[in-house]
């Protein structure tokens, strides 16, 4: 790797990241000695067949984060392309990020974690109004800002359009636990809603320092609750982490504004979040006296690996066998008591006396 890029514009310090195709480095503006970032892809993958697509990436990237101007979103610089290798230029931010905050064993408190996440949803709203997604939202893109509460998003390396009610082709680059399942099918529509999957898991490993099941084992293996993990958690906001990632997209809140809205204001819980149980209270207690209104039901071990459960006042159906079992018993006892009485019948004949046979003659 070059030292100097940019025509001698960039000094290259350290690389201070990694990831599939691309490498981050600290680089030095050395016409006013301002500290920078520079992604470029790694030198072994310039050979690739598929160069031309990651350099497509890279500028992708850098016109979705020209778009984004927001005090929660890395700022961009430039995009040049030097020796057929490209570069993009974003601000230093100075501080962790918050995987390195909070993992392995330092859960956030809940009132902090929130105070990020929000701002992490203010930077999503605004790409999302712009009709981008970002799909990779995760404690490892946050950067906390040095000595202050600000949070930045960072990494638009996979940001895609969003465009409901259409169906596209996926990249295969997700991140596990804090990847909706809709990420993994090779075909599916971009919204907002797979962002919120990702806020939702932010929020959970926030609170809990544990990453989320991921998603494709969700059928095996159930989600532990945050409150389960963290019992000083609140009930609310326990919740409406678990509705955000509810599995089934049609299923989950819609966008960042409605999940977000669900939160606790200060020290008041959302009366948005308060309406929605009150609303889920009632329809427990009408699935509850329908429930009730049903004829008792009993379990019928059809064997031992199954049963299914039968009303008292449902006929339960007989095998073709039993009831052929039964008219075959009903025929052979009609025989046997034909036989019996024939038999009876002949016996009774026999034991008559015989009658002479007189012949009257004439």
């Amino acid at each position: 790797m070059k030292s100097l890029v940019g025509r001698g514009k960039y000094l290259f310090q350290e690389e201070i990241g990694e990831g599939i195709s691309g490498i981050t480095y600290k680089a030095i503006n050395q016409t006013n000695n301002e500290i920078v970032v520079i992604k470029t892809i790694h030198s072994e993958l310039l050979q690739e067949a598929e160069i031309s697509k990651i350099r497509k990436k890279f500028l992708n990237e850098a016109q979705r984060l020209l778009e984004c101007s927001h005090p929660n979103i890395i700022p961009y610089r430039e995009f040049f392309s030097e020796d057929g290798v490209p570069y993009l230029v974003l601000d230093y931010i100075d501080g962790k990020t918050l995987d390195k905050i909070v993992l392995p064993d330092n859960p956030l408190p809940e009132a902090i974690a929130i105070k990020y996440i929000r701002q992490v949803g203010a930077a999503l709203k605004f790409v999302h109004s712009k009709g981008i997604l970002h799909r990779d939202v995760k404690p490892q893109n946050l950067i906390l800002r040095q000595d202050t509460q600000q949070v930045i998003l960072i990494d638009f390396g996979i940001a895609r359009e969003c465009s409901r009610g259409l169906v596209h082709t996926q990249t295969n680059v997700v991140s596990d636990g804090y990847a909706a399942i809709e990420q993994y099918l090779p075909r599916a529509s971009r919204t907002a809603v797979t962002d919120v999957y990702g806020l939702a898991a932010t929020l959970y490993t926030l609170v809990t320092a544990q990453v989320p099941i991921a998603a494709t084992l969700r059928d095996r293996f159930a989600l532990p609750s945050p409150k389960n993990m963290q019992p000083k958690l609140s009930n609310q906001v326990s919740e409406v982490i678990m509705l955000g990632m509810t599995l089934e997209p049609e299923e989950r809140l819609q966008t960042v504004d409605e999940w977000l809205a669900m939160l606790p204001q200060g020290n008041r819980n959302s009366a948005l979040f308060t309406a929605f149980r009150s609303k889920s209270r009632k329809q427990e207690v009408s699935n509850s006296a329908s429930s009730s209104a049903l004829p008792e039901s009993k379990s019928v071990n059809l064997d031992q690996n199954k049963s299914v459960k039968v009303s008292e006042n449902t006929p339960v159906k007989q095998s073709n066998n039993n009831s052929l079992y039964k008219w075959l018993t009903i025929g052979l006892l009609i025989f046997l008591g034909l036989d019996y009485a024939w038999l009876k019948f002949r016996d009774r004949v026999q034991d008559q006396p015989t009658q002479p046979n007189i012949i009257q003659q004439r």
